[in-house]
């Protein structure tokens, strides 16, 4: 059995069974001629807003007391911050303004979020401006006013956006629970496994280039959308709303999905949506993939929705 260690250790070629503690690999580990590098090369940050004051983030022990420490703590590398359980309440929205970030949670589900993000004020309560962010296993929460979930792309564009297993409850306040690209373009973002409800004007607003929509609920308030999609401004086609769950209440202008006008044929797929509840407009989706088909649930039995023409 051969021994290594930081000092003094050996270097070279080994064959036969060893046994490592605490191994630390500098630089790169070769199995079979196959490189095992880093699972990133990012550093790693933890938050807590249980602890008396900001430490250095290095640890559950050494934790930042804020989100926002975190994030400004953060490079451009693929650092990776965590949120253990607890309330964050914040003033002004948390600008995400650096490439690569993943900010994680402890929750697994939509409704098994840990860690919630609130204002008391009517403000945004996540901007980002960068590529390649996710943001993964959170809650937020916009009970003091008319603000947004999350602002993708609020001031530039922000390329491959991922969100997943958080939770967005608006109070009938807040105008989006996410809010995708109506600034500048976000492409190649995908929304998955979220849950929304109550929003004030839509859970979703939905203007960027190849967004994908999938295996969301919506809980939609009267007289407003589960997804406004915006296929035709600023010239941002194509887009995929599949396997979503739209639940609603009958109203004037209440809406599972609407759009802001037709897009060209082809160019967004709706697909395996189920409906569930009364709606004055079910799906309002002229020249969509006519391949496509969606299901809306009712008392007698159900239907097939038609996308090709207006609901």
């Amino acid at each position: 059995m051969s021994s290594f260690n930081k000092v003094g250790g050996r270097y070279g070629m080994h064959s036969g069974s060893a046994k490592f503690k605490n191994l630390q690999v500098d630089q790169n580990m070769w199995v079979q001629g196959n490189s095992i590098g880093p699972v990133s090369p990012g550093k790693t940050w933890f938050v807590d807003s249980g602890v008396n004051a900001n430490g250095t983030g290095a640890s559950w022990d050494l934790a930042f007391k804020t989100i926002a420490a975190a994030i400004s703590a953060a490079g451009e590398e693929g650092d990776t911050i965590y949120v253990a359980p607890g309330d964050y309440s914040i003033s002004t929205a948390l600008a995400v303004n650096k490439d690569n970030l993943s900010i994680i949670g402890l929750g697994r589900m939509p409704n098994d979020y840990k860690a919630l993000i609130y204002s008391s004020a009517a403000i945004n309560l996540m901007n980002i401006d960068a590529n390649c962010v996710s943001i993964i296993g959170l809650g937020f929460s916009t009970a003091g006013g008319a603000g947004i979930g999350i602002d993708i792309a609020a001031t530039t564009a922000s390329y491959k956006t991922y969100i997943a297993n958080c939770r967005f409850d608006g109070w009938a306040q807040g105008t989006y629970g996410v809010n995708v690209g109506n600034t500048a373009d976000a492409p190649d973002c995908t929304i998955e496994n979220c849950w929304f409800n109550s929003w004030a004007t839509a859970c979703i607003n939905a203007n960027a280039t190849r967004d994908t929509y999938r295996y969301n609920t919506f809980f939609v308030a009267a007289d407003t959308s589960g997804i406004i999609y915006v296929p035709t401004t600023g010239t941002r086609p194509m887009g995929l709303i599949d396997n979503n769950y739209f639940c609603g209440v009958t109203s004037a202008t209440t809406a599972a999905i609407s759009f802001t006008g037709a897009p060209t044929v082809g160019t967004v797929m709706l697909m395996n949506n189920l409906l569930a509840g009364s709606w004055n407009v079910t799906i309002e989706a002229s020249a969509c993939d006519p391949g496509c088909l969606n299901y809306e649930g009712s008392t007698t039995g159900g239907t097939l929705i038609d996308c090709n023409s207006s609901a």
